[in-house]
């Protein structure tokens, strides 16, 4: 590799230096100035060369964060994730770490700069949780842009974002599960949410369920697929979060109860409308022409329920909950919940659920002695 220094002016001085090829296998040469004495500039040059030699070399390009973050999103995102986890991505991105930290060159970026993005949002009211998804996709961005030698370090690397709060989820009493369960019965979303309820799954799941994943005999339903709405993109057929998260679900007799019933309706409409009637992908959940229910829909519906009802305040992932919150009251383990709810690892069920042990701890104590004194 070869090098030369000339002066420009003084105390400024032009590098110029042989580059590794480029992408195409030509041959470049790279000019850049520097400021100082002209020992501090043979200091650079001799920096610049050795780093070429070792395969160290990273182009001093003025790419701003704004315009890196975006081709990734094109170019790497949008062919390794989901369209779900991608829509996400873009959200962060265009919310956050474009208008904070857009315009600042991805090769002059610090780990300050990460540290003030993330008071920034917390100054704007957004939780440590949300500081720490975007965090994450920043991470997960620069971690490329050093494989792809644009940066030699990744700033993010060496912040530590803030760690959520713990939170305790809200779970509905049994007076106020039977008041839903009474108050839905009229509701057109009753079997959705009362499967969500006998279940644990969720929404997306229960959206995307079909009937060839339904085992009657075996009373089993096999999660495998779910159905979400993706912006720009409708509806989105796709594969549960984790690898765990396909599972096979016992059912009892209420839950094979219900989708037998709803198994009778489609064949009585698909009978009365025949060619109108469209489910030829044999979701379980459908409208009255056979099309796939939206997931954000039953959301919403769940919601309006609820506050007309007057129950406590909830989402229809609360039901996800009470399933839990009722095993744990009945002696289920943690980690036949984490099976039934699809988690990764029983320590994710517990943080979420050890609210709940204090009480079922008690019970378990005074079963314990009871069955010691009839010894």
């Amino acid at each position: 590799m070869n090098g030369s220094i000339r002066q420009r002016s003084k105390g400024t001085w032009q590098l110029r230096y042989d580059a590794p090829p480029d992408g195409t296998g030509k041959r470049r040469f790279v000019s850049e100035t520097v400021k100082g004495s002209k020992k501090e500039a043979e200091k650079v040059l001799r920096e610049r060369l050795a780093a070429a030699e070792s395969g160290g070399y990273v182009s001093r390009r003025k790419e701003t964060l704004g315009r890196f973050m975006e081709s990734w999103l094109t170019d790497y995102a949008a062919t390794h994730t989901t369209p779900k986890t991608m829509m996400g991505y873009k959200g962060n991105v265009s919310r956050y770490i474009i208008p904070f930290l857009g315009g600042v060159t991805i090769q002059s970026l610090t780990p300050r700069h990460v540290q003030r993005l993330h008071r920034w949002m917390l100054d704007k009211g957004l939780s440590n949780q949300s500081v720490l998804h975007v965090h994450r996709v920043l991470s997960e961005a620069l971690k490329h842009a050093v494989a792809w030698g644009i940066i030699t370090k990744n700033p993010a690397a060496s912040v530590s974002p803030p760690r959520p709060e713990p939170k305790e989820v809200a779970v509905w009493d049994m007076e106020s599960i039977r008041k839903f369960m009474q108050v839905s019965q009229e509701n057109p979303f009753r079997d959705a949410f009362m499967l969500a309820l006998y279940t644990g799954m969720r929404r997306s799941e229960i959206a995307g369920l079909r009937w060839e994943g339904v085992d009657f005999p075996a009373s089993t339903i096999r999660v495998t697929e779910t159905l979400q709405r993706v912006t720009g993109h409708g509806l989105i057929a796709g594969q549960p979060k984790s690898k765990t998260s396909r599972r096979a679900l016992d059912i009892g007799q209420p839950a094979v109860d219900l989708l037998h019933t709803v198994r009778g309706r489609q064949l009585a409409l698909q009978a009365e409308l025949g060619d109108l009637y469209q489910n030829a992908a044999g979701y379980v959940f459908t409208n009255e022409m056979g099309k796939p229910i939206d997931s954000d829909r039953l959301s919403r519906e769940f919601r309006k329920m609820v506050r007309t009802a007057g129950l406590p305040p909830a989402t229809l992932h609360s039901l996800r909950h009470c399933h839990a919150s009722l095993m744990l009251a009945d002696g289920a383990s943690i980690k036949t919940i984490a099976e039934r709810l699809g988690h990764s690892n029983p320590a994710l069920t517990l943080s979420v659920y050890s609210h709940l042990l204090p009480g079922i701890q008690k019970q378990a104590v005074e079963a314990f002695h009871k069955r010691l004194a009839e010894e």
